[in-house]
């Protein structure tokens, strides 16, 4: 299976996405419940059966890990995550259980389900948040929910599993504190729907004395959010950009993603001039010519915090030589 071929099929910046649906088969007393979940398919590399030779560690770093096995298409030994142990469900064992193996953030994961329904191409409009109740029940593990066909499907937060699995895989959103240093504090809008990963980027940037972060947790609430700047750079008679220096947003997100968010940034009179970065498990060499449709104006894979802090302090020092007086946005 080839992700790319799928994700091709979404337009950018029209905040569509194509979602991968599987089922877990769990005991629900003496009957059996199927509970469906989804990904996106940009995440995933391959769905197979598992194999037969499985290592099992003895001294497992989580009780969800099943073990580990050699994925011959790129000659690496990926660990095997199983869901439903993850979840606290039950699942029911058989022999037709499938292997979906992802890639993000720059780590390799293999998930164990019960079985894989089809893809659906869907608005992000249409999914929505976890409330309160769900995100308790679920231990933050969803980051989104949307009717398909009559079954309430769970959008997974995989990069919340993968950290809480191996914290190891997370520590690259911390060590800023070596950045070049501003002659005065950049502001940033930050923008993700994942709480875990709003901390870890607000803590990694204000370790650095050039950075003050203020969060947002869709595209919706960040352009909601902007408005207010507009309003307020009105009132003070200053630009916007004197507010907020610049948005760094991730792209995978419900109600409204990345993409649709830098879009509607540089579409706007108003707010074309405010930097757009994108920050997301999504970016490689082959979705760089997305970002670059919706005029961002960098793009930077998770967790490189340092990497993407270098570069917009950078990127900024360039903005002010080339354009020293700016008036009012």
């Amino acid at each position: 299976m080839s992700s790319e071929q799928h994700l091709a099929l979404t337009e950018v910046g029209t905040n569509e996405v194509e979602i991968m649906c599987f089922y877990l088969d769990i005991h629900a007393g003496e009957s059996v419940y199927r509970a469906y979940y989804g990904i996106n398919v940009a995440k995933v590399l391959k769905i197979t059966r598992l194999p037969e030779q499985v290592m099992r560690p003895p001294l497992a770093t989580h009780a969800s890990v099943y073990g580990a096995f050699h994925f011959k298409d790129r000659d690496k030994v990926v660990p095997v995550v199983a869901l439903a142990r993850y979840l606290e469900q039950p699942q029911i064992e058989s022999d037709t259980q499938k292997l979906i193996i992802t890639e993000f953030n720059q780590v390799m994961t293999a998930f164990l389900v019960s079985g894989i329904t089809r893809i659906y191409r869907l608005s992000w409009a249409d999914v929505e948040k976890p409330d309160k109740y769900i995100n308790e029940y679920s231990h933050n593990a969803f980051t989104g929910l949307v009717n398909l066909e009559g079954h309430i499907v769970f959008i997974l937060d995989l990069e919340k599993v993968v950290i809480e699995l191996n914290p190891d895989s997370g520590k690259d959103f911390f060590g800023v504190a070596n950045a070049i240093k501003a002659d005065h504090s950049i502001h940033v809008l930050h923008v993700d729907d994942q709480a875990i990963v709003r901390r870890m980027v607000k803590r990694a940037l204000e370790q650095d004395e050039s950075f003050t972060v203020e969060s947002a947790d869709s595209g919706q609430e960040a352009l909601a959010m902007l408005q207010d700047k507009l309003t307020e750079a009105k009132e003070k008679g200053c630009a916007v950009t004197d507010l907020v220096n610049v948005v760094v947003t991730d792209v995978e997100m419900p109600v409204m993603d990345g993409y649709t968010l830098c879009r509607s940034i540089k579409d706007n009179p108003e707010l074309a001039r405010l930097p757009v970065y994108l920050f997301s498990s999504l970016i490689t060499e082959e979705t760089l010519h997305k970002g670059q449709s919706v005029k961002a104006d960098g793009q930077f894979p998770k967790p490189q915090t340092e990497v993407m802090a270098r570069e917009i302090l950078a990127d900024l020092a360039r903005k002010c030589i080339e354009a020293p007086v700016a008036g009012p946005v």
